[in-house]
């Protein structure tokens, strides 16, 4: 049922690799993928991340919802590249093998849109990034057990 969820996240995997660790030189593997047809369609990137053990999930949802917020927001090239930014909460107290379905197990889902994918290296590559909000998200989530997928979204329902 995941296997195809696990190899749609390997390619962008190397994508946000060398994003984070440049020397390895994997990113023309990840640069081709782009959405089909419309070139003013927003680029997504989706992180999966999980909660550092010393912290509870009520401290891990709000510390994230708020001041981690503030300090991504006050870097100028995160307002200036990413067009939106959304957080997945999980929510953990539902027994989702109830449903026959299997646990992603994951705290909690960053999603990142940008109008390309050099603007979310730009954003990843910056030195106030890399330097206030990558040290930030080491203190609430385990920052080298987080996991990404590129791509773009094809809304096919929407109710609201």
């Amino acid at each position: 049922m995941y296997s195809s969820l696990i190899s749609v996240i390997s390619l962008p995997c190397l994508f946000v690799t060398a994003l984070i660790y440049p020397s390895l030189n994997v990113y023309a593997a990840a640069s081709a993928i782009e959405p089909p047809g419309n070139s003013h369609q927003l680029v997504q990137m989706t992180f999966f991340i999980k909660k550092n053990d010393n912290i509870t999930y009520e401290e891990f949802n709000s510390y994230w919802s708020g001041p981690h917020v503030k300090i991504f927001a006050s870097v100028p090239i995160v307002r200036q590249n990413i067009v939106k930014y959304s957080q997945f909460h999980s929510n953990v107290t539902v027994n989702l093998t109830q449903l026959d379905l299997t646990p992603a197990g994951y705290d909690g889902g960053v999603n990142l849109w940008a109008r390309s994918l050099e603007d979310l290296e730009e954003v990843f590559n910056d030195e106030e990034y890399q330097t206030v909000v990558v040290p930030n998200g080491k203190t609430f989530f385990k920052y080298d057990e987080m996991v990404a997928m590129y791509g773009w979204e094809e809304l096919k329902w929407d109710k609201e």
